[in-house]
């Protein structure tokens, strides 16, 4: 993500980037590191916008979460990431030993740099279904869903977890698209929903108080059982996969928002947390030790997150989702309700609907190598050397210990078994299309399959 200039085209570069800053502040977006290039490109060339993010977002210093001093405190190995400075990997762990432990006992992310935003008001439903695609009036209080921000093109904005808290919808999205996704809903509000803003019917909060704890693993419920207490009010037997909770951790003293869910394939939760109450929150789970000799929870970081959403065919945005890239596209038609498939209403909805009843020319799929793993970008041909499409995510599995990965490809080539060939280094390597998730998932009382 980072990109330093030549001292020879510094110049222009700096111009190119005095001028993003002027759009910024126009504009009145928080120009928080990553989070300007969409209001940027539509206002300067491609090339020009750009030079002008990749300088801008260098120039700027990283954010810490507020569990920076605990990454530093277990060794973890720190670079920035969506704005922030978060761990790779620990020192007594490492990628692969962190992707086993996770699937096998319970390890804890550290996901406070992704964004929080709250939509207050009886318009909220009317507001939040422009955008996105779920059917959020039939969502119940306390379950979440799963769904993407469309923009008039059909492309996504950014994918989000959507929970109905009662008094108002709580929405966590991408951290390195939260300020792109505020200054939307901003723009949307204003465009369409100035009148209810003004008597009081729509609401937009942006919540930058909180930290955000994820624990995963089959022994995660355990961890959070002992750590709640015994006799406390929150039975996790009945807390199903994508529901929520705001519940007070009576050790810590704190209201938090308990979700079931993740981004591992594996049972787990995601707490939100006072921000001054996050480190001991961690610590806690760290240190508790489910009646055993040894701590239960272990830190883990972005390497193994991302090889555990991947084996378990999960999305990335930026990589399998884009605002070019249609849910359809994506394989995601799950993602729409029977009554927003029908009356639409979202944005981008006539071209949602054109290729629902006629298919689209590229879709996603998984591929297993047999050879190096093959990386993002890499050109994907059939095997008369015809191109048929690109990878959009790749790397070694630890769990098949092979190389997987996902990609576009051509319609029919995407059909499991057919043979492809990825090109890795100028070499074209053989690929098999295969079936996603490549590894199967443990939701507790699962209510959806991706």
């Amino acid at each position: 993500f980072f990109f330093f200039f030549s001292s020879r085209r510094r110049h222009t570069r700096c111009r190119e980037v005095s001028w993003a800053r002027r759009c910024v502040q126009e504009t009145g977006i928080n120009a928080e590191y990553m989070g300007i290039s969409i209001m940027i490109t539509k206002v300067m060339s491609r090339q020009g916008a750009l030079n002008a993010c990749r300088f801008f977002s260098a120039e700027q210093k990283p954010l810490k979460t507020p569990l920076y001093d605990l990454h530093v405190k277990y060794g973890g190995q720190i670079v920035p990431f969506a704005g922030y400075l978060l761990s790779v990997q620990y020192k007594n762990g490492g990628i692969l030993k962190e992707h086993h432990y996770t699937r096998n006992a319970c390890s804890l992310f550290d996901v406070s740099h992704m964004g929080n935003i709250r939509i207050y008001g009886e318009k909220r439903y009317d507001f939040l279904e422009r955008m996105a695609v779920a059917d959020v009036r039939e969502l119940k209080k306390g379950t979440a869903i799963l769904s993407v921000l469309m923009n008039k093109d059909g492309g996504v904005v950014d994918d989000t977890i959507i929970t109905n808290m009662g008094d108002y919808i709580s929405m966590i999205v991408n951290g390195a698209c939260k300020n792109k996704d505020w200054a939307y809903f901003l723009k949307v509000q204003e465009e369409e929903f100035a009148r209810s803003a003004v008597n009081g019917q729509l609401k937009l909060e942006y919540v930058k108080s909180n930290g955000l704890i994820a624990i995963q693993g089959p022994r995660a419920a355990e961890v959070l059982e002992h750590v709640l207490g015994i006799g406390d009010s929150l039975n996790l037997k009945k807390m199903g996969f994508l529901n929520a909770t705001n519940h007070v951790i009576k050790a810590i003293d704190a209201e938090c928002m308990i979700s079931r869910c993740g981004y591992t394939g594996e049972d787990g939760f995601e707490i939100a947390v006072p921000e001054n109450k996050a480190v001991a929150l961690a610590e806690l789970f760290l240190n508790e030790k489910c009646g055993g000799k040894e701590a239960v929870t272990r830190m883990a970081g972005l390497g193994c997150r991302d090889t555990l959403r991947l084996e378990c065919g999960m999305c990335l945005y930026g990589h399998e989702l884009n605002e070019t890239i249609s849910p359809i596209e994506a394989q995601l038609s799950w993602l729409f309700g029977k009554r927003r498939k029908a009356e639409g209403g979202f944005f981008g909805y006539e071209k949602i609907k054109h290729q629902l009843a006629n298919g689209t020319s590229m879709k996603r799929c998984g591929f297993i190598t047999q050879g190096m793993a093959a990386r993002e970008q890499t050109e994907i041909i059939d095997l008369n050397g015809e191109p048929a499409g690109k990878v959009s995510s790749g790397s070694y599995s630890p769990c098949l210990k092979k190389p997987i990965g996902m990609a576009y490809v051509k319609v029919p080539l995407n059909k499991i078994g057919t043979k492809l060939q990825a090109v890795v280094k100028g070499k074209p390597q053989p690929i098999v299309i295969s079936k996603l998730p490549f590894v199967k998932t443990n939701y507790y009382l699962s209510l959806i399959h991706i």
